[in-house]
Parts: structure tokens; sequence; C-alpha cells
């Protein structure tokens, strides 16, 4: 599995320069320069004249299009040869209290085992940071892996994501601004001069599929994005989750804080695993979700956003990279959703002695 795709991320990229450059020489030369711009003197006898104003606004545009999905795709190779977000091998020999935690000790809540530790890899003898997943073909663990796509040239997980989307957004725009002017010249020439270019229509079925593929994949992903799960976890999506929340101790002298529960059904307890002391004196409580929830959607804009950017611009182009490779909020890895605030607030309204730790530092 692992040579079979690396050898189709190589073939996979060959076929879409080929299936690219047909269509360029079908859309540019053979329709916009032999047939728009300048027309055989038997076409023009027969009604063809010269549409220069159409030729140039058409390969202006396509132009435009070709390098905007070069650049994009560029970018996201760059990104995929140097860091898409591997994560670092262990010791074949390393066992689970061998290895450091890579820094998850550091967030007041990770996705843990019924134990309350973070997630173990076998294969690479390591922890896996929250949303990370072993990939086949690359034989390591990928953070917040999407999928391996041999099309895109390699595995889109975090750092490849928003340009992963951007690829496919310009290929369904790409694909579907080459499709619509070659369909309408065949049926117009097929009625003036009667005749059936084999290379427009070679174009048309192949160009369709692409398109359709195109537009798929980026709706689908889109949408995914904008519900905040991969394409992995929306395929075990309806399974349920361990989340390890630090607790501390309250100050008795100091007053406890009201919080209003923003549970659904304020009677509904949260369900607790265990309560976990770790050999550094730290406290955990390790809940688990309902099914179907969702423990990172943080609202469709947001969720947009923390693969995407904060600006228009950061939206349309491939240059700087996605906010949430920051992992820079000791809350968590990535955002919490209110479902898992609810939990917490459930919980610490019951152990006035105690506080989650993910609360505290969450405005209010």
């Amino acid at each position: 599995d692992q040579k079979m795709g690396q050898l189709s991320s190589v073939m996979m990229p060959l076929i879409e320069i080929g299936v690219m450059g047909f269509v360029t020489y079908v859309f540019v030369y053979s329709l916009c320069i032999e047939y728009l711009l300048a027309p055989s003197s038997e076409w023009r006898s027969r009604g063809i004249q010269p549409r220069r104003a159409t030729a140039i606004a058409l390969l202006t545009i396509y132009v435009l299009l070709v390098l905007t999905i070069l650049l994009t795709w560029l970018r996201m190779l760059q990104v995929i040869w140097t860091n898409p977000g591997i994560v670092p091998l262990g010791h074949p020999d390393s066992e689970k209290q061998d290895v450091s935690w890579m820094g998850i000790e550091k967030y007041d809540a990770f996705i843990s085992d019924y134990e309350g530790n973070p997630q173990w890899c076998d294969k690479c003898h390591n922890w896996k940071p929250d949303r990370a997943h072993h990939c086949r073909e690359l034989n390591r663990c990928v953070r917040r892996m999407d999928h391996y796509c041999p099309w895109a040239g390699g595995i889109i997980a975090e750092g490849t994501h928003k340009f992963f989307i951007q690829f496919v957004f310009y290929g369904a725009l790409y694909t579907t601004f080459s499709w619509i002017p070659i369909a309408i010249f065949l049926a117009e020439r097929i009625r003036v001069l009667g005749s059936k270019p084999g290379i427009w229509i070679a174009m048309l079925p192949l160009c369709g599929i692409f398109m359709i593929f195109a537009v798929t994949m980026f709706f689908m992903t889109f949408w995914n994005q904008s519900i905040n799960y991969t394409t992995i976890e929306t395929l075990q999506r309806g399974g349920v989750y361990n989340i390890a929340m630090l607790v501390t101790r309250r100050d008795p002298n100091t007053q406890t804080p009201r919080r209003n529960s923003s549970s659904h059904n304020s009677k509904e307890k949260p369900n607790v695993l265990r309560e976990v002391t770790r050999s550094d004196g730290r406290e955990y409580v390790v809940f688990q979700t309902q099914p179907y929830v969702n423990p990172w959607d943080i609202g469709s804009m947001e969720n947009l956003r923390t693969i995407m950017g904060n600006s228009i611009v950061q939206w349309f182009l491939p240059f700087q990279t996605s906010p949430c490779i920051k992992r820079d909020d000791v809350k968590g890895q990535y955002g919490w959703s209110r479902e898992v605030s609810a939990m917490a607030n459930d919980w610490e309204r019951d152990h006035p002695d105690r506080r989650i730790a993910l609360l505290s530092n969450t405005r209010r």
C-alpha cells in the first residue's frame, strides 16, 4: 500500500498535467486562435467571421485560471514535501510511560483513552496529538489528517488542507470555464460548418469528468470544514470521544463563581468515565461525549477561519498557512465546542472545591 500510494502520487499529477496540456491546446489554439481569432478564408466564406474581442477575453480568463491553479498546486506540493504535519517517530522499544507527551500536557484538555492518556500509535511508537491519524501510505501519523490524495500529489492534512480546498475550487472553475465555451462553439460549428472536430469532441467528456470530480470534491470538502470535520472524521461520525480535562483545586477562601449551564438539560449529568491523578500530581477528569457530538465544532465561520484564514484575501490566495497550525491556545490543540464546555461546566457546578482549567481560560 505504501509503495502503491507513493507511485500513484507521482503518476496522477502527471496525468493531470497531460490533460491540462491537451485542454490548453484545444482551448487556446484550436478554439480561440484558429476558430475565433483568425478563421480560415473557407470558414469566413461560410459565415464564421473573426471575433477578436471574444477570443481575447477567453484567452485572458483562461491564462489567469491556469496560472492560479498552478500556483495553488505548487504551494500545496511545497508544503506536502516539506512539513504537512507529520508526527515524529518514537523509539521502537519505547512504551507509553517511557515517551514524553510531546507537549500535549501543556493543554487544559486533550483527546484521551479510557485511562486519561493521549492516544498511542503502536506503529509510530509515540503519542498521537488530537485529530492525528496514522497514514498507511506514509506509514506515519499525521496531524489533523484529512485523506491521502494521489491526484493532489500527497497527504491532505493540517498544513495542506487550505491549499487543497483552494486547489479543487480553482480546478472546478478551470474545468467549468474550459468546458462551456467548447460546448457552445462546437454546437455552432456543427450547425454552420457541418464539421465535428475530433479533438473538441474528445475534450468534452474528458474535461467533464474532471469538472464533476473537482466540483463535487470542493463542495464536499468545504462543507466538511464548515462543520469542522475531516474526511476521516466524517466516516467515523456517530462515534464518541474521550476528553481528559485538567482539574485544579479551588482556594477555599475564594468565592465560587456562579455559572449558567449551557446544557440543553441541566438535570442531565455529564458522562464522566473516571478521575485520574498522574505521577506529577496533575489531576484530570475524563469525559465521554455523546454520539454524533463534534467536539471541535465552534460555528461555521470560525470553523472555516481556522483553516482558510481570517481575511478574504487569505481565503483566495495560497500564501499564508492555516491559523490552526499555530496551536497557541492553552485550552486545547484545536477549539472546543459548546457541548464540551457544557460538560465541564456541569461537572464543575457539582464540585465546588475544584475547577476545570479549560473553563477558567474561557472568556465569558
